[in-house]
């Protein structure tokens, strides 16, 4: 069951950290985030138009993470038409260690030379602390579709996971656990039969479970490339993606 987990967790981040474009077994090429690389322009959208070298991988220009590289990625995500109603949410996904970073911008404040425009607030899952502020409106809750929530940075829920690999931060916009407005799509057999984690009974029925096995069979694809946006953290160079093992 844990290797099951880590392999369609794995999948899926893989597909949404590498830009690199897969042929699927119908022959067809499947891209990744958008990477103003393959030509491939980005549909315009509330009267903005985009450029064919408008990226969704972007590289910090730092050695550590600064608020205007959340700024950034926010802003390409939303100016695309992702995360800017109820149907989806906007969230970063990071290792703890960058978590600790974003927790402590504070707008107005510098950090790398770069000022925040907004205040990182902790969620109902954080330990109590004493403050002199006053929090206006709504705080991020405890934890959205069972992964906690360390806190919101602007419009954005922070959610922290050891899975994710140190030096990236991912802003997606998403809908929940099987929503069809994810930005990355989870891909079965069209028979029903072959969905799932299934075993595979053993050669002696009578002990099905003697020398049985488990097989899933699964893809994943981009639905939307402009509905999430990926950061490195690192001072030059291009955007290469993480050297992780997903599984």
């Amino acid at each position: 069951m844990e290797s099951d987990n880590r392999l369609i967790t794995g999948t899926l981040l893989r597909r949404l950290f590498d830009p690199a474009p897969v042929l699927n077994e119908m022959g067809q090429t499947c891209y990744g985030l958008y990477t103003g690389t393959d030509g491939i322009t980005p549909p315009s959208f509330a009267g903005q138009d985009f450029t064919s070298n408008t990226s969704h991988y972007l590289v910090s220009g730092n050695a550590a993470l600064d608020p205007g590289d959340l700024t950034d990625a926010i802003n390409q995500v939303t100016s695309k038409g992702f995360g800017i109603d109820g149907a989806s949410r906007l969230i970063v996904l990071c290792h703890p260690l960058e978590s600790e970073v974003i927790a402590q911008f504070r707008a107005g404040q510098t950090t790398n030379g770069i000022v925040s425009k907004y205040d990182f607030i902790p969620s109902n899952s954080s330990i109590p602390y004493l403050t002199s502020e006053t929090v206006v409106g709504q705080i991020a809750p405890a934890e959205w579709s069972g992964l906690e929530v360390n806190g919101s940075y602007g419009p954005a829920w922070v959610i922290p996971s050891y899975f994710l690999p140190q030096g990236y931060i991912a802003v997606v916009a998403t809908g929940g656990a099987n929503s069809g407005v994810n930005p990355v799509a989870f891909r079965q057999h069209a028979n029903a039969a072959y969905r799932g984690l299934r075993m595979i009974p053993g050669k002696d029925q009578r002990y099905p479970l003697q020398d049985s096995f488990f097989q899933r069979s699964f893809g994943s694809g981009v639905r939307y490339r402009g509905a999430a946006c990926i950061v490195q953290v690192k001072a030059s160079g291009a955007y290469t993606p993480p050297s992780w093992n997903w599984e």
